[in-house]
């Protein structure tokens, strides 16, 4: 059992199954794995990865949760190591996830990984953004992702069916607040929802969500 990990969903009153915790427990192992190699994602060893990258991605669950209801086709934008979707993924079970990533590197550990873990509700798509289909997607997440300007949202806008959400994880206020600033003129409006993470408690994190 990883540590910080057991704590941290404890704190954010998750209650998972066993094989869920094991998934995720699996998931750090192969990403610390593939690290060696590709640098994947910023972690020096279990509890740093299970902190920043786990337990950051399922801050957001309850809000995630309300907002897709009864959507079902959630994208994960420029996926990179895979969070947040392979996190929300494994325990979103109903939900269908499309991890859009252009490396192809990147491409093959996703691929790997949603075959270790049988992660029957997600798929692996090897592509640009630019490059999706119109209106595809009830829902598109992303972390790390580019930061909102025009080009970007109008990019992100396109893949989105009509009425649904885009919900980006982001720091603080003062940075969210300027962003929006930028693309006012494309938005009716949008939700800053404030995030509290396990063992980060001093780290501003902030959910951005905008209806299309």
């Amino acid at each position: 059992m990883i540590q910080k990990l057991s704590q941290g969903l404890e704190k954010l009153n998750l209650s998972l199954s066993a094989e869920q915790i094991e998934k995720l427990e699996l998931y750090i192992h192969k990403v610390l794995d593939f690290n060696k190699t590709y640098n994947l994602m910023k972690a020096a060893d279990e509890d740093e990865l299970a902190v920043n990258h786990i337990l950051d991605s399922l801050a957001a669950l309850p809000y995630i949760k309300e907002i897709c209801d009864e959507k079902k086709s959630i994208a994960d934008i420029g996926s990179g190591g895979g969070c947040p979707g392979i996190p929300l993924a494994i325990v979103l079970e109903d939900k269908n996830f499309t991890l859009v990533e252009r490396m192809e590197k990147r491409c093959v550990f996703l691929e790997s990984v949603v075959s270790s873990l049988k992660l029957q509700n997600t798929k692996v798509l090897c592509t640009n953004v630019d490059q999706l289909t119109k209106e595809t997607f009830d829902v598109e997440v992303f972390r790390a992702f580019h930061p909102f300007d025009k080009k970007i949202l109008q990019m992100l806008f396109k893949p989105l069916k009509m009425n649904g959400h885009l919900i980006a994880y982001k720091a603080r206020s003062e940075k969210i607040e300027e962003e929006m600033l930028g693309v006012k003129s494309l938005i009716k409006g949008y939700k800053k929802i404030p995030l509290t993470i396990p063992f980060l408690e001093d780290h501003e994190r902030n959910l951005v969500v905008i209806q299309k």
